[in-house]
């Protein structure tokens, strides 16, 4: 990859430094069952996508080592605004696979009601933001709630997952100079193919960041690389900008299979518990899939819902001429 990076998992997973890696054994496990979940996730909603029963589709591979990560990483009460490749840290913050697919699919029961783009859900109660389409509009909106959190005496951070083309835009350079100008609690992340010049890291030095440079497909590195950044902004030592380098000339390569040898060495799983574990997983899928389609399509009413916390009136008259189609079509059925 040409420079050097912050690399701890290797491929023997007895030469894996252990006493550097900050999860505990529960984290690891969850780390890895994120990952795998993941991957499965991943290949039905691909499938899906190429059998036309989904019109749009991002596949969240290999953005799933650093995305799962990061989310592991951080705590509960912490903020995570992400990009629509992370569909990692979304099951990794507690998301469901049926939330997702009502998403994915405009069913009853999408948490957003049909307001964003299909795999751009949010979780309220993970506190993970649904990403926007608009490239870079998270890092802004993670350092104004990092700032929020710092007037309020919060113990908690913001963190917000990008990509390079982020970077050219102009919420990339307000939110971090905001974030640096107050010293917020803030974690920015940004996933590159390590080519970009300036680095983005070297772009986070020169605004007087604190940057992390590490490989993007090593997810105990990029653990470690929040675990730190957290530590230093919880004790005030102000943001920190992570380029996360995945390089695109290689394979893409199965995070879950790269950490797997490293967490059967640490006696957290086995063949056994592998079988058992995709067993479950792609049953959950299945009976999600079946679930979410039988459940129909969002309610046109529901799209007008959760806009306004009053509705205006432009809203009032569609929602009256909506229910008029809905009795006119009621009375012909």
């Amino acid at each position: 990859m040409g420079r050097q990076l912050l690399s701890l998992l290797s491929a023997d997973a007895e030469s894996t430094e252990a006493a550097k890696v900050l999860l505990d054994d529960t984290q690891l496990r969850a780390l890895y069952e994120t990952l795998t979940l993941t991957r499965i996730l991943d290949d039905t909603c691909t499938g899906l996508h190429r059998d036309g029963r989904v019109g749009f589709f991002v596949p969240s591979l290999p953005a799933a080592a650093s995305s799962a990560a990061a989310a592991i990483a951080l705590h509960d009460g912490d903020w995570l605004f992400p990009s629509f490749r992370d569909a990692a840290a979304y099951l990794a913050r507690g998301g469901q696979i049926d939330d997702f697919l009502a998403q994915l699919l405009g069913a009853e029961g999408d948490l957003v009601k049909g307001h964003q783009l299909p795999g751009q859900g949010s979780l309220p109660a993970g506190r993970f933001v649904a990403p926007s389409g608009a490239a870079g509009t998270q890092i802004q909106h993670a350092a104004g709630v990092a700032l929020a959190m710092q007037l309020r005496g919060d113990t908690q951070v913001a963190a917000a997952i990008f990509g390079p083309s982020a970077v050219a835009q102009g919420a990339f350079h307000t939110g971090l100079n905001a974030a640096v100008r107050h010293q917020v609690p803030a974690i920015f992340l940004c996933r590159t193919l390590g080519t970009e010049q300036p680095t983005v890291a070297a772009r986070g030095t020169g605004y007087g960041l604190t940057t992390e440079l590490v490989d993007g497909t090593d997810c105990l590195a990029v653990a470690n690389a929040v675990t730190t950044a957290r530590a230093q902004a919880i004790e005030g030592g102000g943001p920190t900008l992570i380029e996360a380098v995945v390089d695109g000339s290689e394979p893409e390569q199965d995070a879950a299979g790269r950490l797997r040898g490293f967490v059967e060495h640490r006696g957290l799983w086995d063949a056994e518990r592998e079988e058992a574990f995709v067993r479950r997983s792609q049953d959950r899928l299945l009976d999600a899939l079946e679930a979410v389609e039988s459940a129909g399509p969002v309610s046109a009413e529901g799209v007008l819902q959760d806009v306004w916390a009053e509705q205006p009136w432009m809203l009032q008259e569609q929602a009256a001429r909506l229910e008029k189609t809905r009795l006119a079509e009621d009375g012909d059925a």
